[in-house]
């Protein structure tokens, strides 16, 4: 694929709407599973109120209505709705600002947000902001990314230096990348207690959801670059067959899930 035609590829809102559903379930393939493996450690009980923030497709606030049962509900957030899919009765959608709209206080029982904090400007506000709308004795889970090291992979040119480009999330001054290495002091110095992290890394391959969630972004991403002139088109052209290449592998992002519980007040 030239770089002319990954641009038409890219050329309409639709289309990129398209890949990123695509991609989005690619990644809810490859996190779902560990995701609620860890959520399950907690204890998801029957009638619970959780509260499933920057939902995305959906998959997990699918997964906790499963647990809580008809007399729980579950509240699935997201800026954009766009990617939701359909759910049960005892899920409530809503579109909402997570920095800006109020959430009720002392409402839930657990708060779950995966790949969310380290996109947001305010990030650090919402840590305490979470914590208030729990109940005593409720759970905060997050779960983000720490790219530390992720761009530094002894991988071969031209992929070598976009991927290091990529990793770094571009260096938006509002994006931090390895924010999830901070959750943890963050819980603690709110007070929540009973911390817990969970890490894991794996390796990307092509055309598995392993690895396609961040070579998708990194097809999308490829006629920009071009555009901006940190790639020609015969780089991009030979990044794709790197990547595309079925032996090809390497080490993921570290993924890292942070859990606290609020304490229960004693009077």
């Amino acid at each position: 694929m030239t770089g002319s035609e990954m641009a038409e590829r890219y050329e309409t809102d639709d289309h990129e709407v398209e890949i990123e559903r695509e991609r989005l379930g690619m990644l809810t393939a490859v996190r779902d599973p560990k995701t609620f493996a860890v959520l399950d450690t907690i204890g998801i009980r029957t009638g619970m109120q959780v509260l499933e923030v920057g939902a995305g497709s959906g998959s997990v606030s699918k997964w906790f209505a499963s647990q809580v049962g008809e007399e729980g509900t579950v509240w699935s957030i997201d800026i954009d709705l766009q990617f939701h899919a359909e759910m049960p009765p005892n899920v409530l959608v809503k579109e909402l600002d997570i920095e800006n709209d109020p959430i009720p206080q002392e409402s839930f029982d657990l708060i779950h947000a995966r790949a969310v904090l380290q996109h947001l400007p305010s990030r650090e506000s919402m840590i305490p902001k979470f914590i208030a709308a729990l109940k005593p004795g409720g759970w905060l889970v997050l779960e983000d990314g720490q790219f530390m090291g992720f761009g530094e992979q002894g991988l071969e040119e031209p992929y070598k230096t976009i991927h290091k480009i990529m990793s770094a999330g571009s260096q938006e001054e509002w994006r931090d990348p390895n924010f999830g290495i901070q959750i943890l002091d963050r819980m603690r110095n709110f007070g929540l207690v009973n911390l817990d992290v969970v890490g894991d890394v794996w390796a990307m391959r092509p055309n598995e959801p392993s690895g396609e969630w961040w070579f998708l972004a990194l097809e999308r991403a490829l006629p920009r670059l071009i555009q901006a002139e940190f790639i020609t088109e015969t780089d991009a052209q030979a990044i794709l067959e790197q990547v595309r290449d079925p032996e090809f592998v390497m080490l993921s992002p570290t993924s890292l899930i942070t859990m606290g519980m609020k304490p229960v007040s004693v009077l």
